[in-house]
Order: structure tokens, then C-alpha cells, then sequence
């Protein structure tokens, strides 16, 4: 359920397989090993290369990851949406119940997004108990609906015996001519104006 393998980790057993073969057909060939440590070999460089781009505390993407995504999005010409969101009172479960437990609300939070995920959102750790959300579309329409189902899944959690409650804010935003700074700020805009909101309210 987390951040999904750049590459099919069957993919490292053709050499391996081709060499065996080669050794078969050709008797006194000694390919096996020289093929398996080539598989091998490309095997670590793959969790190497992934454990760059992952956060291993919430098991999302990470912002080096989400820079990529985004280089390589807009230089495609996809159209693109976003949401980027964090925990309301944060800063409160840290200092009243620990940062272990301000741990367990990032993975509660970071789990129920990616449990919500229904197509090619990807999900992303940005920083502290920000996360961002990334769809190919232009279609805000379908991150509402995504983070309706978010929401629901909240209300779930918080009917449970928890200590405090989780609740988050919100802004959506569509990259328009490949300008991501303007993209960041819009999303950051919207997600204050709602979070200012629910303060006022509380």
C-alpha cells in the first residue's frame, strides 16, 4: 500500500535465466554466476535507488521524488493537479503526548491516504505533517472527491479510542504553464485559508 517499485523485480532474473540457459547450451560455458551477480547487482542498485525517493517513515514518496515527478510530468505536457494538505493541532500532539506519538499521527494520516487512493493519485511526504498529493488531470473535481473519502475515513479513525482527534486542511491547485512555484503557493494559499477556519471554529 505504500510507494510502489520503480521496476518489476522479476526484471533482474532474465540475466540470471539467460546465463543459465547459455551454460546449458554450451557445455563448458561458466555463465551462471557471472549472471547472477549481474542480477543481483542490478537488484541492490533498484532498492538503492528507491530508498532515495521514499520516506521511510510514512513509506510515501518523498519531496526529492516529487520534484522529479513533477520535472517529468510538465516536460510531457500532462496536465496536472494537486492537493497539498497537513494535520490540524499537530504541533499540539507533539508537545502533549510526545514525538512518538506525533509519529504514530503521520502514519495514521499518511495510511488513510494512501488507502484512499483510488487511480494514479501518488502520495507524498513534503515536510513535517505536510503531504502532497499528485493526479494527472485537470479535473479538480476528482481530488474533491478523493479527499471526501479521506475524510470519511478520518470520521472512522476518530470514532476510535484515540487520545486526540485527527483533522486536516487543504488546498487544491492545477499547474497552469509548467510554473510549479505558482502551483506550491496556490495549494499553500487554499490550505491556510482552510486552516484558519477551522481554528476560528474551534
Amino acid at each position: 500500500n505504500g510507494a510502489r517499485a520503480f521496476f518489476n523485480v522479476n526484471i533482474f532474473l532474465i540475466p540470471i535465466l539467460v546465463g543459465a540457459a547459455l551454460q546449458f547450451m554450451f557445455y563448458g560455458l561458466s555463465l551462471a554466476w557471472i549472471a547472477s551477480a549481474i542480477g543481483l547487482v542490478g537488484l541492490f542498485m533498484m532498492q538503492q535507488n528507491e530508498m532515495a525517493y521514499i520516506d521511510s517513515l510514512v513509506d510515501t514518496y518523498n519531496r526529492q521524488y516529487l520534484n522529479h515527478i513533477l520535472s517529468a510530468w510538465i516536460s510531457r505536457g500532462h496536465s496536472i493537479s494537486g492537493i497539498m494538505l497537513d494535520i490540524d493541532y499537530f504541533k499540539h500532539i507533539n508537545d502533549h503526548f510526545g514525538h512518538s506519538e506525533g509519529d504514530n499521527a503521520l502514519k495514521a494520516v499518511s495510511a488513510i491516504l494512501k488507502d484512499s487512493r483510488k487511480s494514479n493519485e501518488l502520495v507524498f511526504r513534503f515536510a513535517g505533517d505536510e503531504f502532497i498529493i499528485l493526479k494527472r488531470t485537470a479535473a479538480t473535481e476528482e481530488l474533491e472527491d478523493y479527499m471526501d473519502r479521506v475524510n470519511a475515513q478520518l470520521d472512522t479513525h476518530n470514532r476510535g479510542l484515540h487520545p486526540y482527534r485527527l483533522n486536516v486542511s487543504y488546498g487544491i491547485g492545477v499547474i497552469e504553464n509548467g510554473d510549479i512555484d505558482a502551483f506550491m503557493k496556490q495549494m499553500d494559499a487554499k490550505m491556510y485559508e482552510m486552516k484558519e477556519s477551522h481554528h476560528r471554529v474551534a
